[in-house]
């Protein structure tokens, strides 16, 4: 999981399909084996918690509605294959692992030194507008990746297919590196740089995420930097106060400039050569659009790609519309549960302890970490490698949140790194 799954995950291309099934991608496909052994290999009584029933409910809501719109064999079957991979095995897998009071600290490094590398090479697309992961593969598999620019600068997309999926996964990382940080489980320094290993990996982080030149991100970012700023305030409840008190006085004026901005035609926008602007009124009508496409089948949606195309509007710029528009308000409703659900209960379970509690610490992440995820959502469609951390962290929050897993699996600060074989990809296979 640590050395086969998740740096197939994070460095290799997710757009690409295998022409076999012509739906497995390289992370599906890595993690089948995984959970093979996992099947037949592990004797530990499973303890179900409510995250699970969510995910479980999630995805036989949407596979039972794309079944409605497209029968059982091109509808049900096919969705529940990608599920499978994309969803159930990787969660299910984390659950697991999760319990093992390391598997935290080995997942935050991973995804640490990944994202850092992600970063420095995409330097050359930024600057060249060549993307060096998907180069190699160009001819072999079936691509979906796309080439965007803003104010003259490539947006680098890495492995991700897009630089809006490239800016979320470093938004993420970048709170995955600071929790490692404030944990003090990342010790030592570079080797020719006068840095600590886990600034440079920050640092890094943070150029990725300036290199995408995403705004979705950015803005869902600051969300999650707030959030986490209140849990970590030595007074919580004085920077609560401090944090309504700056709502009540600037909220009503920034939230009318922002509509202002938003409210207008996007073929104006384009006119003005404001492409943000047009980005932004564009998304601003997509709701209002499509609200009567939804209420046409509420319950189990068009179907995925069955949608009707109203006003020209064929990309859906939000996640939560396009879900009810596939799978129903239903199936929306339960994906939102899947952000809120654990973040209460993060929330709840981590109020009562200390600032620095390395319990605290890790709840505290994770709930930046579904708030950012939640913004984000109202500016994107999911997919790819944000979509399937969605449900790592949720294996992670089920197993800080567990009754009895919650004394092993939030120690952090008694973690200790595993010993190493001289290749590590041996421990999960053999």
């Amino acid at each position: 999981m640590l050395d086969v799954y998740l740096p197939v995950l994070l460095l290799l291309p997710q757009g690409y399909t295998w022409p076999i099934s012509g739906q497995f991608s390289f992370a599906d496909t890595a993690i089948l084996p995984i959970a093979a052994f996992l099947l037949f290999g592990s004797k530990r009584k499973w303890q179900w918690s409510t995250i699970d029933f969510l995910i479980i409910g999630y995805v036989a809501m949407t596979c039972v509605a794309e079944g409605m719109n497209k029968g059982y064999k091109l509808g049900s079957q096919n969705l529940a294959l990608q599920d499978l991979g994309s969803i159930l095995l990787p969660y299910f897998a984390a659950r697991h692992f999760f319990r093992q009071p390391q598997f935290a600290v080995e997942v935050a490094k991973r995804v640490a030194v990944c994202l850092t590398i992600v970063a420095i090479i995409s330097v050359y697309e930024f600057r060249m507008g060549a993307d060096l992961f998907t180069r190699f593969f160009e001819g072999i598999f079936v691509n979906g990746e796309t080439t965007v620019f803003r104010a003259g600068f490539m947006r680098i997309q890495g492995p991700y297919g897009h630089a809006i999926t490239l800016g979320v996964m470093m938004a993420i990382g970048f709170r995955v590196a600071r929790w490692l940080e404030w944990n003090g489980e990342w010790k030592g320094r570079m080797l020719f740089v006068p840095i600590s290993k886990i600034r440079f990996c920050e640092l890094w982080i943070a150029a990725g995420s300036i290199m995408s030149l995403s705004v979705g991100p950015w803005l869902a970012a600051a969300c999650g930097a707030v959030i986490i700023s209140v849990f970590r305030a030595r007074n919580r409840k004085r920077a609560i106060v401090s944090l309504i008190v700056l709502i009540a006085l600037f909220g009503m004026p920034t939230y009318t400039t922002f509509k202002a901005y938003i409210s207008v035609d996007p073929v104006v926008a384009r006119a003005s050569g404001d492409r943000l602007q047009e980005d932004s009124a564009y998304r601003n009508q997509l709701i209002p659009t499509y609200i009567p496409v939804i209420e046409e089948r509420a319950t189990w949606g068009w179907g995925r790609n069955g949608f009707p195309v109203v006003g020209g509007m064929g990309s859906i710029d939000n996640a939560y519309l396009l879900t009810a528009l596939m799978f129903g308000l239903y199936a929306m409703a339960l994906e939102v549960s899947l952000f809120v659900w654990p973040a209460v209960g993060l929330g709840i379970f981590s109020l009562p302890l200390g600032r620095n509690d390395p319990k605290a610490l890790a709840a505290f992440s994770m709930v930046a970490i579904y708030a950012l995820n939640l913004v984000v959502g109202g500016t994107t469609a999911w997919g790819g490698a944000p979509w399937r951390f969605v449900f790592l962290f949720a294996a992670w929050s089920a197993a800080l949140l567990s009754t009895t897993a919650t004394p092993e699996v939030a120690r952090i600060d008694a973690v200790r790194s595993r010993p190493r074989t001289q290749f590590g990809f041996r421990r999960v296979m053999v």
